[in-house]
């Protein structure tokens, strides 16, 4: 009775162990090139003051070549002035953010406000943190309290306060 208790405890191992090249494949994969976060919300300070904060549902942080950020769910960033004021908030549904180059490149649905409630709508927008500089050469449309102006090329600073276009096409008084 053992002997044959052994032989089929034997036979069930032998028939239970086998390798599957896919699954092999799976344990030997390279791991993932990047850091995953959600929920994330993260503060800037410059010399002890709260500059801006970064709110994004969902970031990739890749590390290789210049280490960026990814937030393939959009981004919203709101800017402050030295008494913690808001002076201008950006989102956008798509950001890169270059680390290195201390650049920010915003896309899809791009708006930016500021204080006095204009509002700027693109497709494209980079955030340039060395020349502290918001700019972009496509198409933009700015809403004021008493017009609409198009046009192609912006640049303005990170407080969205003061702001110049390169090539008005159009403007609407209301």
């Amino acid at each position: 009775m053992t002997i044959r208790l052994v032989i089929i405890f034997i036979y069930i191992i032998f028939c239970g162990c086998s390798n599957n090249i896919q699954d092999i494949n799976l344990l030997y994969q390279e791991s993932v090139d990047y850091d995953f976060g959600v929920d994330i919300e993260t503060n800037y300070y410059l010399k002890g003051a709260l500059e801006f904060k970064l709110v994004a549902e969902e970031m990739k942080q890749f590390r290789e070549s210049g280490e960026k950020n990814i937030f393939p769910k959009g981004i919203k960033v709101i800017v402050y002035n030295q008494n913690s004021d808001t002076t201008a908030i950006m989102s956008s549904e798509f950001a890169i953010q270059k680390k290195n180059e201390q650049l920010v490149e915003a896309s899809n649905n791009v708006i930016l406000r500021n204080s006095k409630n204009e509002q700027l709508n693109t497709e494209k927008l980079f955030w340039d943190g060395n020349a502290k500089t918001i700019y972009t050469d496509d198409f933009v449309t700015i809403k004021t309290e008493n017009e609409i102006i198009m046009g192609y090329g912006f640049v303005t600073d990170e407080s969205f306060s003061s702001y110049s276009l390169s090539d008005i096409t159009g403007t609407i008084y209301p």
